[in-house]
């Protein structure tokens, strides 16, 4: 029997008019924030809350399910970037996955893609996250 304590299972849902956010613990090391709807001015702040939620807990991985996101403003593009500085800063990876095609077209404009670990599907970040 191992001395060594599991931590909780974090499966949250924020939700908050035209986004929900959900936290899945996939793994001890590795957590899933899934935004679904629309990331702008009124709802960015639910994501960075998120995202703050999982540097407060300090999870080594997060990913961010982007499938299901169908706009992304230029204040989601700012939390995401913010959320990458501070995780690298910390030696912890935030990895973003699967973005849509509107949300992909707006990581490319903001070139964030430079500055982020973005992933055209969620298998391959998975794989990439080990």
């Amino acid at each position: 029997m191992s001395n060594k304590a599991t931590p909780p299972v974090t499966n949250r849902e924020t939700i908050y008019r035209h986004l929900t956010v959900r936290q899945i613990r996939v793994r001890d090391d590795l957590e899933q924030v899934n935004p679904i709807g629309e990331v702008d001015l009124c709802t960015a702040a639910v994501l960075r809350d998120a995202l703050a939620d999982t540097e407060r807990r300090q999870v080594p991985n997060v990913l961010v399910d982007l499938s299901e996101v169908r706009f992304l403003a230029l204040v989601g593009v700012q939390v995401l970037r913010a959320a990458g500085d501070r995780s690298a800063a910390e030696h912890r990876r935030l990895v973003l996955a699967a973005p849509t095609q509107p949300v992909q077209r707006v990581l490319s404009l903001t070139d964030v893609t430079g500055e982020l670990e973005v992933y055209v599907t969620l298998p391959s970040a998975r794989f990439a996250l080990g």
